[in-house]
């Protein structure tokens, strides 16, 4: 079963049912645009018969109809296109959200741009362009046919084999497109992904002396896209000169039956008028049918990001308390990932725990655990008594707070930035205090206050200053656990010291990766992990002292 929404779900159903309306008006003009055609024809050979002004007028208002029913078409379908694509983002977007953090970190930025710009485009443009003019086909073209056979049967069965042979061509020749797209596409995401990974780099590179080695990449990939899309732009020119063919040998055919069948040349002239209505169907049914083909391509990325594992909610129909609002206890319980093995340990309420350990050892990935990002594989995880993959979303906002590496800041204001996750509401008096306590207040300074305007992905700030956001904002987020990786890096010698302000200022639970021993020092407890394993755990004080893996760990960072 796919996972995409259905096309006709929601109100893309009732818009169908009206494009459906909208192609039996074109057809109804059209079978009035061929009688009139005929009996306008018929008055050529009457002498002093009066103006056939009513045939005249059917042909002309016949024609304004179809323009109108048409535009109509164009503009539902547009409406129906950028409906489905919404949906499908929304469904794309909940569901990477719900991946494992690993899993969406080994994709590339590029590609997953891919699905929700290009691809989405290409959906878009199979329901706009393509679904619309299919609906359309599918009757017009049947009608078309009743209409000539209204006119003579004769003139309808000259008509169907070429017309029919013409839809057997398109289908192949639509066939055809698949690999055509399947290339482009392919080398379009390679282009993309390798762009989209440089230009942010640009200035580095050209320190690195990398950019005409780039360019040449680029370069490269550049003409191997415009390779395929040649051969796609070949192939589309084919498949959409199959009905002017098509209509060409059919009028030459309802001529030549005419002549030779004694059938009257109205007759004649509305078959030929119906004929040329049909064609312009026929050649929005070739653009159909590569819109679909791209669309075949795109819909197999979005079911295979679809088919991503997520995040499975553990322990779901077996009671369990909900967290209150205080600081949790947070158990490991055997607990097991790629990265790590067999995890037993406990912090009880309001424990501060540091988790030491060589890069490497399974700091971040514990504290991931911890936060729901990512789910173990054996064993189990347990915040204030529930897995944090059931905290609900208000649960989550209230009781768990991260500082990474992939903390996102997006652009917005400065405010939102600070806000971001916070599950109570703070003025801006408070927010600005809160800002100036972690050294941001050259940041406000500069953006010109909350108000001012943080770029994409924070790259007006330096890497002192993200740090000092997000911690600011975990001072902010009034959160019960706080998870804290690496708090103190790219802060220097100030590092220590903003992380015990921010530890001041919470009651909360909290877990802190570090490899800094002024943090440790501040912390009550810790664990040592070596290779994924918990290797020692107990009271700092007592574990500093001793001769085991934390203390000449410690001893080591002072003495580098």
């Amino acid at each position: 079963m796919s996972r995409l929404p259905r096309i006709a779900a929601e109100r893309r159903g009732r818009r169908i049912a009206v494009l459906a309306l909208l192609a039996l008006g074109q057809a109804a003009a059209t079978g009035a645009i061929a009688f009139a055609m005929r009996d306008v024809f018929a008055a050529f050979g009457e002498a002093g018969d009066p103006l056939p002004a009513a045939a005249l007028a059917t042909v002309a208002g016949g024609a304004i109809a179809i323009a109108i029913l048409r535009g109509a078409e164009h503009v539902l379908g547009d409406r129906l296109g950028h409906d489905y694509a919404a949906a499908l983002r929304l469904r794309l977007f909940e569901h990477v959200a719900r991946m494992p953090a690993r899993v969406v970190a080994g994709r590339r930025s590029g590609a997953l741009s891919l699905r929700f710009v290009g691809d989405l485009a290409v959906v878009r443009g199979w329901i706009s362009l393509g679904v619309a003019r299919l609906i359309s086909a599918a009757i017009v073209l049947p009608l078309t046919l009743v209409v000539l056979v209204l006119l003579d049967p004769r003139l309808a069965a000259t008509a169907a084999v070429p017309l029919g042979l013409c839809l057997v061509l398109m289908a192949a020749a639509g066939a055809a497109l698949g690999p055509l797209h399947r290339r482009l596409r392919a080398r379009r995401a390679r282009l993309a992904a390798d762009v989209s990974e440089r230009l942010p780099h640009g200035p580095e590179l050209r320190l690195l002396g990398r950019v005409a080695t780039e360019r040449r990449l680029i370069t490269r990939r550049t003409e191997r896209l415009a390779d395929a899309s040649a051969a796609r732009a070949r192939g589309l020119a084919m498949l959409r000169g199959v009905p002017d063919i098509a209509s060409g040998i059919t009028g030459a055919t309802i001529l030549l039956v005419s002549l030779r069948g004694d059938i009257p040349a109205g007759t004649a002239a509305g078959a030929l008028a119906a004929l040329g209505i049909a064609a312009q169907t026929l050649r929005d049914l070739a653009t159909a049918w590569d819109r679909h083909r791209a669309w075949a391509e795109a819909r197999g990325k979005c079911e295979a990001l679809l088919a991503e594992p997520r995040l499975a909610a553990s322990g779901r129909g077996q009671p369990a308390e909900r967290p209150g609002d205080a600081p949790p206890a947070i158990r490991f319980r055997r607990a097991g990932s790629a990265q790590l093995r067999g995890i037993d340990a406990e912090a009880e309420p309001g424990r501060r725990i540091a988790v030491l350990g060589a890069s490497g050892a399974g700091k971040s990935t514990l504290l991931a655990l911890a936060a729901g990002l990512e789910a173990p594989s054996r064993g189990r995880v347990r915040v204030g008594g529930v897995a944090p993959t059931n905290l609900t979303a208000a649960e989550r906002r209230r009781m768990v707070h991260l500082v990474g590496p992939r903390s996102p800041i997006l652009a917005g204001s400065l405010r939102r930035a600070l806000t971001m996750g916070a599950a109570v509401a703070h003025d801006d008096a408070a927010v600005e205090a809160v800002a100036r306590k972690f050294g941001l207040a050259p940041v406000l300074v500069r953006l010109g206050g909350l108000d001012g305007r943080v770029g994409e992905g924070a790259r007006t700030l330096s890497a002192g200053e993200r740090k000092r956001l997000l911690l600011a904002r975990a001072a902010l987020s009034g959160a019960h656990l706080l998870l804290l990786d690496e708090p103190d890096e790219t802060l220097g010698s100030e590092g220590a010291a903003l992380v015990a302000r921010l530890l001041a200022g919470t009651k909360a639970t909290c877990l802190v990766a570090t490899h800094s021993p002024a943090v440790a020092a501040m912390l009550d407890g810790a664990w040592f992990l070596d290779a994924g394993r918990l290797v020692e755990a107990g009271e700092m004080t007592e574990l500093a002292r001793a001769d085991g893996p934390t203390s000449r760990f410690l001893q080591a960072r002072e003495a580098a």
